[in-house]
């Protein structure tokens, strides 16, 4: 997988195993305009849905409302984000 951009934030979604879960999740991110490069889920041993966005050039403002408003749904047990950087961009002088 190629990812675009010179970061790419993980979101990583720990909800219960219900019907609309992911189109709930995804649908925070339409709102905000912010397409995914990868989006997985699947179903835990323990009954759970794990759910994994990545997506390029989330700034740390956007990462932190996005990441509160997911924490909101009902279905949500834990989310977390990491952010690792693939290019560093030279600041202008």
């Amino acid at each position: 997988m190629v990812l675009r951009g010179n970061t790419r934030t993980r979101f990583s979604v720990l909800a219960e195993y219900e019907p609309s879960t992911l189109s709930r999740v995804l649908e925070l991110f339409s709102i905000r305009g912010q397409n995914c490069d990868s989006v997985s889920a699947r179903k835990t041993e323990e009954g759970f849905q794990w759910i994994e966005l990545d997506c390029s050039d989330v700034d740390d403002h956007g990462a932190s409302v996005l990441l509160n408003k997911v924490r909101q749904i009902v279905t949500v047990k834990s989310a977390r984000i990491e952010t690792l950087v693939l290019r560093h961009q030279k600041l202008a002088a």
